[in-house]
């Protein structure tokens, strides 16, 4: 049999092996496919061979490329069916198939009618070949250097899809996270979207360790994957919180359904390491909406939970939580520019020595002013603790009282936080403020709250011992109330005890006001620390607390807060 024989004698069919490099040859000349398989017949790339497959228009190449993803290469002819066929097919390919991986060759008899340089400009293809040029030894070496080249994509492909599945999936439960719900939640259409928060998770994390809680975290996503419905999707966002993402359900449905759940939760038994525990979920829910759906999801959440636990709240505009992030976003703001514009402002109220009637101190107050309006730290302190700007009120506080007593020898207090005393820089501002005024440090007093945050933390506890060490004088305020304990009266330095206005403004009328403010005294004038009464608002308390031989009085009877001193 000689060659030409040889090059069209009939194909036999071979049992293929798996792993082959798939190439479509898209050719109307029967012989240019026979070539092709025959120069190519024993090639080997990654210890893989070629599988062929043939097409002899662009038409039934459609047809091949509707049925194979993974052609490795395209070897194409230009002029088919029409002058353009194959460069049509490029289009098709590239656009409609969105096949970007595929190694196109462009393999053509007539280069006139598509000249190399006008294809590799307008068309996306790999490389551009004559069919006289393309000797076995050089399609030899065009095929190896394009399967090199959509191995290379192959794996690059495979490596972002499997950093795209590490980046959207939750690696102790294999469920969606946070970042495929956000990926699933974008598009147009109206969804339900409900969060679920297992309650009093943390005790059993702290009670039973991370390994039971860790299993009772699968229990529960294997829970939720078979009790909801089929067109759910199921997400774990962080710790003890997962998430059910459904459209197409009415509101009805989706209650039934949350329902349904937390029934099945609260009657299901966690069995871990032989012991049985139980459950309860609270759960925010967003019907049927576009938009922002985990943040809605998350505050009708975090408004069951201020209710109550066990329960189930239903988003809405009009919830109070809503009311309150708006509420602390103005004042956030509204801080922010007191701050950056001068417009906090210290009031002053006198402190009188009850034995000699004379006002002998200041406590500094803290107002905001804005658009001619002064408002009371009941309205902004709270948002300026959860906004980390209390430290910057406390030196701009402490900056003007230095500057309104640097010349009279009055003594004056500064209401300091938790957040002040963990500063690493606090005591330093403090001497160096004083000193830059030439105050005393004996004529300054810091009046702290009750708080356990300061009590038990080290870096307060050294930071108030250095300033008692350089003669600032501690008051300890609102005593009485919150987490009062007289034990803590012996831990501390104190000079000065506020006897919380609660047990004042009424001690001429309750006699069990009148009791505590006893006790209080008792136990203070035991370890010999004076104490002040608040909310002094009458002569008659004004009397009475005298002569129960309280040391100080403050309230609005004595002097009402301003910014200048009496």
């Amino acid at each position: 049999m000689d060659a030409d024989e040889l090059l069209f004698a009939p194909e036999k069919e071979e049992t293929l092996p798996e792993a082959r490099w798939k190439v479509l040859i898209v050719d109307d000349d029967s012989e240019v496919h026979s070539f092709t398989k025959l120069a190519l017949h024993d090639f080997i790339y990654e210890r893989k061979p070629l599988q062929f497959l043939s097409a002899y228009s662009a038409s039934e190449a459609i047809e091949i490329l509707k049925n194979y993803d993974d052609i490795a290469i395209i070897l194409l002819d230009v002029v088919m069916e029409t002058d353009t066929a194959g460069l049509d097919l490029v289009e098709t390919i590239r656009f409609r198939f969105n096949n970007m991986m595929v190694r196109i060759i462009i393999r053509t008899g007539q280069p006139g009618v598509a000249p190399e340089r006008y294809v590799i400009d307008h068309y996306d293809i790999n490389d551009y070949k004559e069919k006289t040029e393309l000797t076995t030894d050089r399609l030899y070496t065009t095929i190896r250097s394009a399967l090199s080249q959509y191995k290379q994509i192959i794996e690059l492909l495979n490596k972002k899809n499997e950093i795209y599945n590490t980046l959207i999936t939750d690696s102790l439960t294999g469920l969606g996270n946070r970042v495929k719900l956000n990926y699933d939640l974008d598009n147009d259409e109206p969804m339900s979207l409900i969060l679920l928060n297992i309650d009093s998770f943390s005790m059993i994390n702290d009670v039973y360790g991370f390994e039971v809680g860790d299993q009772m975290l699968l229990q529960f996503a294997d829970i939720l994957l078979h009790t909801s419905s089929s067109d759910c999707g199921v997400y774990r966002l962080e710790a003890d919180i997962y998430a059910l993402l459904t459209c197409h359900k009415t509101a009805q449905d989706i209650q039934k359904e949350v329902v349904a759940i937390r029934n099945s939760i609260t009657k299901n038994s966690f069995l871990i390491n032989g012991l049985e525990h139980r459950i309860n979920v609270t759960m925010g829910v967003v019907e049927h909406d576009i938009g922002n759906m985990i943040q809605k999801a998350e505050i009708a959440l975090r408004e069951a939970r201020k209710m109550s636990r066990n329960r189930i709240q239903v988003y809405s505009d009009d919830l109070a939580v809503i009311t309150q992030i708006k509420e602390n976003t103005k004042w956030t703001k509204w801080l922010k520019d007191a701050l950056d514009n001068d417009k906090l402002i210290a009031y002053y109220q006198p402190i009188v020595e009850c034995k000699s009637g004379l006002i002998v101190k200041y406590e500094t107050l803290v107002r905001l002013e804005r658009d001619g309006v002064i408002y009371t730290p009941p309205l902004f302190l709270p948002t300026a603790r959860y906004a980390g700007l209390l430290y910057q009120i406390t030196q701009k506080m402490f900056d003007q009282a230095c500057a309104k007593f640097a010349n009279n020898t009055l003594g004056f207090t500064i209401n300091i936080t938790d957040q002040d005393l963990l500063e690493e820089k606090f005591v330093e501002f403090i001497e160096q403020t004083r000193l830059q005024y030439k105050i005393e440090s004996d004529r300054i007093y810091f009046e702290i709250l009750e708080d356990n945050s300061i009590l038990t933390n080290p870096i307060a506890e050294k930071h108030l011992n250095e300033l008692t060490s350089l003669g600032y004088h501690l008051c300890l305020d609102d005593f009485g109330v919150q987490c009062s304990n007289f034990a803590q009266l012996g831990n501390l330095d104190l000079d000065i005890v506020k006897i919380d206005g609660t047990y004042i403004k009424d001690i001429d009328c309750n006699d069990k006001s009148r009791t505590v403010t006893e006790t209080i005294l008792f136990f203070t004038h035991k370890i010999e620390v004076k104490t002040v009464a608040e909310f002094v608002h009458s002569s008659q308390v004004y009397d009475i607390i005298k002569s129960m031989g309280i040391d100080y009085a403050q309230g609005y009877f004595l002097g009402e807060p301003s910014p200048e001193l009496l």
